[in-house]
């Protein structure tokens, strides 16, 4: 799919669709079920069971891998496909396995400790601007690495030390990442807006 536009569309679409199926078990549930999927749609690592990590971190693991072995690919789809088809790169073939990694990744987290918003956004922006770089060899283990302290710096300041309560993981990645989020798309408009001036 060529078009941004049409994937972005789409990715709605299903968004749309995916959400009115969920409606629709939720209005037929139970109420024990229901509560059950409140909870897990304000994100929590505390729920994830020793069993459950047997099943989850092999399909990290694999995620991970493959983002890994792309490494090559992405940094020749920085210059646009014409000029990575140029250099032998099968893009049909890469994206598969881009969207493969992305999907693998996203969709395990989401299923064993809920929807957890803004680490993804967040973190490879701020890789890219600490280190001052868009080589992958160099971003993917530094978001890896970043992510996952983010992660759990976000779940130790969600515990509330000292406190009988715990807040939702996503309150606290919002609270942080939106500003950060806005910034750099701000930073970014006004470099761009510096440039063509």
């Amino acid at each position: 799919m060529k078009n941004p536009t049409t994937l972005l569309i789409m990715g709605l679409m299903f968004g749309y669709a995916a959400s009115a199926l969920t409606s629709l078990l939720i209005y037929f549930s139970r109420p024990e079920r229901i509560q059950a999927y409140t909870i897990w749609s304000y994100g929590s690592f505390s729920g994830v069971t020793w069993n459950q990590l047997r099943v989850m971190a092999p399909v990290i693991l694999v995620g991970l891998g493959v983002a890994v072995l792309l490494t090559k690919p992405l940094n020749a789809l920085l210059l646009g496909e014409d000029y990575a088809r140029s250099m032998g790169l099968n893009v049909k073939q890469a994206r598969f396995f881009i969207l493969l990694s992305a999907s693998l990744l996203a969709g395990t987290v989401t299923a064993f400790c809920g929807p957890i918003g803004f680490i993804g956004v967040a973190v490879p922006h701020l890789c890219r601007n600490l280190l001052r770089s868009a080589d992958h060899k160099v971003l993917i283990p530094a978001v890896i690495l970043v992510g996952a302290i983010a992660a759990l710096v976000a779940d130790a300041i969600a515990q509330l030390p000292g406190s009988q309560y715990v807040l939702p993981i996503n309150v606290v990645t919002s609270l942080f990442g939106a500003p950060f989020v806005i910034w750099v798309l701000i930073r970014q408009r006004r470099g761009a807006t510096s440039f063509t001036v």
